[in-house]
């Protein structure tokens, strides 16, 4: 899973892509509408992919 976010004056945007082992991507994005830093956004980001992450069955997982 790659997570990153974007920063604006009053909110963010964050996103998170899983890529399997057989190349096949998924893309998730998520706005958060309050401000935040750099890294509390990139710690949603991160949330948010694991959150995503449970019900897809996902086991095993590699962050960066």
């Amino acid at each position: 899973m790659y997570f990153d976010c974007s920063m604006k004056m009053e909110s963010a945007g964050v996103g998170a892509l899983f890529i399997s082992s057989k190349g096949q991507q998924l893309k998730y994005m998520l706005q958060i509408m309050f401000k935040a830093t750099n890294n509390e956004a990139e710690y949603k980001a991160a949330l948010h992919g694991l959150r995503i992450a449970v019900p897809l069955g996902i086991k095993q997982l590699v962050c960066y």
